[in-house]
């Protein structure tokens, strides 16, 4: 069975939009309680998980732009985002997924969402 190690998290809802705000959860062995208050991100937590193990997006994200970051909150054009997983696999041999998307704010209330790519490290 392999092992979720690290998560990190940027540009994704309330985690923060710019480079230098990337958030970053270790998971500890044999469990990892992800407690917390309504709307603090214990859902984001999961749905970035499924996202960098997947590529699926959350349902209800309206193709992604609801699981972005709003670049209207900050006055920008666009946002970019990515999620990085770090995995050991059965012979403990790290891997990492790295996913990137970037949301960009159209004329009027229009939005178009791209993925720009997904690499994994072995």
């Amino acid at each position: 069975m392999s092992t979720i190690e690290k998560l990190s998290i940027q540009g994704i809802r309330s985690f923060g939009s710019n480079s230098e705000d990337v958030q970053t959860i270790t998971f500890s062995s044999p469990v990892t309680l992800i407690l917390g208050e309504n709307g603090l991100g214990k859902t984001t937590v999961i749905e970035c998980l499924k996202y960098g193990l997947t590529g699926e997006l959350p349902p209800g994200s309206d193709h992604g732009r609801s699981f972005v970051h709003d670049p209207k909150i900050f006055n920008q054009a666009g946002t970019l985002a990515q999620v990085k997983l770090e995995v050991s696999n059965l012979q403990g041999k790290r891997i990492s997924v790295c996913r990137s998307m970037k949301i960009t704010n159209k004329r009027g209330n229009k939005y178009a969402f791209e993925t720009l790519d997904a690499t994994m490290n072995i």
